[in-house]
C-alpha cells in the first residue's frame, strides 16, 4: 500500500489509541487504511489533490471517537457467563463433596483420612482458575503456530510415562516431577486434540496427507494408549478426534476410513486385554459375577437404592463403595445427600454441556470451532460416562467426573481447557470491519 498522507496517519493513530482490544489494533488499522485508500483513490481519479482527497476520505469515515466507539461495541469480548456460572456451581459441589469425604474418612480412621482432600482440591482449584483466567486473556490463535511442537511434546511425555513412569493401579500413565505425580496419559487427549486442531487447520486432503493423519493422529496415539494401557483416554480420544475431522470440513469419504480404523482398533483392544472382557462380563452379568468384578456394580446399585430423596446424611460413610472420591463420586453424592442432590448435580452437568453446544454453534472461525468442538466433546463424554458408571448403567473404565472427582492434574487440564474455550468465545465477534458512511 502507498505511503499515506500525514492527515490519514494522524487519523489512524487517533482511532487505534481508543481501541480497547489491543490485539486487534493492527488488524483494525490495516482495514481502516484500506477503506481510506479506496475513498482517496476515487477522488484522485477525479483530479483532487492528495490533501483534499485525504480530508474527504476522513470526513466520510466519520469522527475518530465515533468510529472507535462503534468498533469497541462490535468487538466487545463475549463473556460466556452461562458456562462460567455452571462451572462455579460444579466447583462448589466438588469442594463440598471433598470436605464431606474428609470428614467421613477421618471419622472412620481410614487411610484416606490423611489425604486432606478438601485442602488439596481447594489449592488445585485456585491454581486451575488462575490458569483459566490467564488463557482467556491470550488470543487462542497465537497457539496455532505451536501445534506441531505441542503434539511432539505430548507424545514424548507419553512415551516417558509409559516407559519410565511409576506403576499406578496397574497402568503406566504417570510421571513424577518432584513431589507431584502427573497423569500424563490420562490428560493427553486434551493436549492431542488442541494440537490436532491446529495441524488439521493447515493440512489438505490428498492421499499423502490422509496417510500422515492416520499415522500421527490414529496409529501413534492409539498404540501408546494400548501400551499404557489407558482405556478411558482411548475411548475419550476416538470420538473427539472424529468430531474434530467433521468440524474441519472434511468429507465423509475422508472421515469414514479413519472411523473404521478406530473401531477396528477398539475391538482388538477389548479382545487382546482379558481384563476388558472381564469388566464387560461383570457389567452385563453382575449377579453371576458378584464374587468378582460384579461386586462393584452391586454396591453401586445398593447405595443408590438406599439413598432416598435426602440420603443418609452429610459425610455419611459407606465402606462398601469403592473409589468414592473419583470413579463413583456421583454415587457418593446421591448416597449421602439423596436423589434430590443427585438430580441437581446431573442438571448442572447437563447445563454445562448445553452451554458448550450453544457456544460451538456461535463460533465462526474454523480453528476456534475445532477447538470448542473437540474439547467440548471430551467434557461431554466424561460427564456422560462418569454419571453412567456411578448409576451402574455403564461399565467402569476410570473416567473422572469433570471438576468434581479428586485429582490435581485432571482438574488443572480441565480448567485450562475451559480457559481455551472461553478465549475462543470471547473473540467470536472480532469480525471484519464494515465501512461507515
Amino acid at each position: 500500500m502507498r505511503n499515506q498522507h500525514p492527515l490519514v496517519l494522524e487519523y489512524l493513530d487517533e482511532v487505534c489509541r481508543q481501541i480497547k482490544a489491543r490485539e486487534l489494533r493492527k488488524e483494525i488499522r490495516q482495514e481502516l487504511e484500506g477503506h481510506l485508500e479506496e475513498l482517496m483513490s476515487e477522488k484522485r481519479e477525479q483530479g483532487m489533490d492528495e490533501k483534499a482527497a485525504a480530508g474527504f476520505a476522513i470526513e466520510q469515515m466519520g469522527q475518530a471517537s465515533d468510529v472507535a466507539a462503534g468498533l469497541n461495541h462490535v468487538h466487545k469480548p463475549s463473556i460466556p457467563w452461562g458456562l462460567l456460572s455452571w462451572l462455579m456451581i460444579l466447583i462448589a459441589v466438588a469442594l463440598v463433596t471433598m470436605y464431606a469425604l474428609d470428614l467421613s474418612y477421618t471419622a472412620q480412621s481410614t487411610s484416606m483420612g490423611n489425604e486432606r482432600m478438601f485442602f488439596s482440591k481447594a489449592i488445585f482449584t485456585g491454581i486451575g482458575l488462575l490458569i483459566l483466567f490467564v488463557l482467556t486473556r491470550i488470543d487462542y490463535r497465537k497457539l496455532l503456530g505451536y501445534s506441531s511442537m505441542l503434539y511432539g511434546g505430548t507424545i514424548l511425555l507419553m512415551i516417558l510415562a509409559i516407559g519410565w513412569g511409576p506403576q499406578v493401579n496397574g497402568g503406566s500413565s504417570y510421571l513424577s516431577i518432584g513431589p507431584f505425580i502427573i497423569d500424563v496419559v490420562g490428560t493427553s487427549p486434551y493436549l492431542l486434540l488442541i494440537a490436532a486442531a491446529g495441524m488439521l487447520n493447515h493440512m489438505g486432503t490428498g492421499k499423502k496427507v490422509f496417510m500422515l493423519q492416520i499415522i500421527l493422529f490414529i496409529l501413534i496415539p492409539v498404540l501408546l494408549y494400548v501400551k499404557a494401557p489407558a482405556t478411558a483416554a482411548l475411548f475419550m480420544y476416538i470420538p473427539a478426534y472424529l468430531l474434530l475431522l467433521i468440524a474441519s470440513g472434511r468429507n465423509w469419504r475422508f472421515i469414514a476410513p479413519q472411523a473404521f480404523t478406530f473401531l477396528a482398533i477398539a475391538v482388538c483392544f477389548i479382545i487382546v486385554h482379558p481384563w476388558s472382557k472381564q469388566r464387560l462380563n461383570a457389567f452385563l452379568h453382575r449377579q453371576e459375577a458378584s464374587a468378582d468384578a460384579g461386586w462393584v456394580y452391586i454396591q453401586i446399585d445398593n447405595a443408590i437404592r438406599s439413598a432416598g430423596w435426602w440420603g443418609h446424611g452429610f459425610a455419611s460413610f459407606n465402606q462398601r463403595l469403592p473409589y468414592a472420591y473419583s470413579d463413583t463420586v456421583f454415587t457418593y453424592i446421591i448416597y449421602s445427600l439423596g436423589w434430590f442432590a443427585g438430580a441437581f448435580v446431573l442438571f448442572s452437568a447437563l447445563s454445562f454441556v448445553v452451554q458448550l453446544v450453544r457456544m460451538t454453534l456461535q463460533v465462526r472461525d474454523s480453528y476456534g470451532k475445532m477447538l470448542v468442538c473437540g474439547l467440548g466433546l471430551l467434557f461431554t463424554i466424561q460427564f456422560g460416562w462418569s454419571i453412567g458408571m456411578s448409576l451402574g448403567v455403564l461399565p467402569i473404565v476410570s473416567i473422572a467426573f469433570p471438576f468434581v472427582s479428586y485429582g490435581g492434574s485432571h482438574l488443572l487440564i480441565q480448567l485450562a481447557a475451559v480457559g481455551m474455550i472461553c478465549s475462543v468465545y470471547q473473540r467470536k465477534d472480532m469480525i471484519r470491519i464494515v465501512r461507515t458512511k
